[in-house]
């Protein structure tokens, strides 16, 4: 029987409470997405699916950082965080003491968070008051081209933030289905 160390506050059910298997969740996580995360973006993907307690991840990364299992390094102008072989090595080992439930939960949410930051950094959405409701404008540049532009009206703030979240959920299927609709393929 898994003996719990970890506090159990805001942990669904199925959580970890355990520090060694939030550890091996946090190597796990950073090698399967291959991407480097800040300490935020690994809390928040993690605090989203409510499998780990705030204080106990950040606990598990220092101890994951003093043990050398992961590293920090610059990425994008900011301080991340990468697995080391010797955290990928453990996370294999260890892996199947997860459930793949978990190990699915936590990585899907995590490459969902990274593909919202990327489309963060290589799109821009403008909302704009005009006297009867909110312009929103949104574009999508890519090799130094402006691959669209696209200016639409939203009744209230409400509606424009809609437009916005919408948009940087997936700004490569919104530019797809515009292509398609537009060529009628």
């Amino acid at each position: 029987m898994v003996e719990f160390d970890a506090f159990a506050g805001d942990i669904v059910l199925g959580g970890l409470r355990n520090m060694l298997e939030i550890k091996i969740l946090v190597c796990y996580m950073l090698a399967r997405v291959k991407e480097p995360m800040s300490r935020k973006q690994l809390c928040d993907c993690l605090q989203e699916t409510g499998l780990v307690n705030y204080f106990d991840l950040n606990e598990a990364i220092d101890d994951l950082l003093n043990q050398k299992m992961i590293q920090e390094q610059t990425y994008l102008e900011e301080t991340c965080l990468t697995v080391t072989e010797a955290g990928k090595n453990n996370a294999e080992t260890l892996e199947t003491t997860l459930t793949n439930t978990l190990r699915e939960r936590s990585v899907n949410s995590a490459l969902r968070m990274l593909a919202r930051a990327k489309a963060e950094r290589e799109t821009k959405v403008d909302i704009k008051k005009t006297e009867t409701g909110y312009n929103v404008t949104i574009e999508i540049d890519a090799l130094g081209e402006n691959l669209l532009t696209l200016s639409l009206y939203a009744a209230d703030i409400l509606q424009a933030e809609q437009l916005r979240e919408n948009f940087l959920n997936n700004p490569s299927e919104i530019y797809s289905q515009i292509l398609n609709i537009l060529t009628k393929n």
